[in-house]
C-alpha cells in the first residue's frame, strides 16, 4: 500500500470538495479558472495510466492531456471549464462539436475509488482487457488479475478499483464481488 502524500491527499480532497459543491448547484467564480490553461480542439477520453476521463487538447500548440475530471461545465462549441484532480482548466471548442453540452460530474463515490486507486498504485490495464461477463463466468477477469498482480502494490484494492469503475458501483460493493473471487482462486475452489 502506498502513502499518499498530504500534498495529494490536499489535492484531492480539494478537487472533490469542488465537485460535491458543484453537485449542490454552486458557480464557480471567473477568477478560479479565468487564469487556468486553456486546451483547444479538446476532447474526452481515458487516462493511459488512471483509466478515468481525461481531457486532451491542445495548448500553446503542444498536445496535452489533463488529470482526470472530476466535474465540468460546456456550452455550444464546447466553450467552458473542467475541475480535474489537479486545478481548473478553460475549455475552448471542442474537437468535434456534437459534444453533450452542460454540467457533468463524476459519482460521489468517485471519491473513496480515486483515493484507493492511488494507495494501491493502480496502472489500467490495456483497453483490449475489458471484461463483459461476470467474475466467474468471463476468462478476462483472469488476464486483469494477472494485470494488477504485476502492476500494483495492492492487486486485491486494485481490482476492486477497476471493477467498480467498469460496473459503475461503490467500492464496497466492488471489494466485496472481488474478495470472494480472489479468495476462490488462491483456493483454486470449483465454483458452480
Amino acid at each position: 500500500m502506498i502513502v499518499l502524500s498530504e500534498k495529494v491527499l490536499t489535492a484531492l480532497k480539494a478537487a472533490f470538495d469542488d465537485r460535491d459543491r458543484l453537485a449542490a448547484g454552486w458557480v464557480p467564480p471567473a477568477e478560479l479558472w479565468v487564469h487556468a490553461p486553456v486546451l483547444h480542439r479538446w476532447f474526452q477520453g481515458p487516462d493511459p495510466v488512471s483509466g478515468t476521463m481525461a481531457i486532451f487538447g491542445l495548448s500553446d500548440g503542444v498536445k496535452r492531456r489533463s488529470d482526470p475530471v472530476v466535474a465540468m461545465e460546456t456550452g455550444p462549441g464546447g466553450i467552458g471549464w473542467a475541475r480535474t484532480l489537479s486545478g481548473w482548466h478553460r475549455l475552448a471548442m471542442a474537437k468535434d462539436e456534437a459534444h453533450a453540452s452542460g454540467r457533468h460530474l463524476v459519482p460521489a463515490e468517485a471519491r473513496e475509488i480515486e483515493i484507493a486507486a492511488r494507495r494501491a498504485g493502480y496502472k489500467a490495464p490495456c483497453h483490449s482487457l475489458q471484461p463483459s461477463g461476470p467474475l466467474v463466468l468471463d476468462s478476462v477477469w483472469e488476464k486483469v488479475a494477472r494485470h494488477f498482480e504485476t502492476t500494483s502494490e495492492d492487486a486485491e484494492t486494485a481490482i476492486a478499483v477497476f471493477y467498480a469503475r467498469l460496473r459503475d458501483v461503490g467500492l464496497k460493493e466492488a471489494r466485496m464481488m472481488v474478495g470472494g473471487w480472489m479468495a476462490a482462486r488462491e483456493f483454486d475452489l470449483e465454483i458452480v
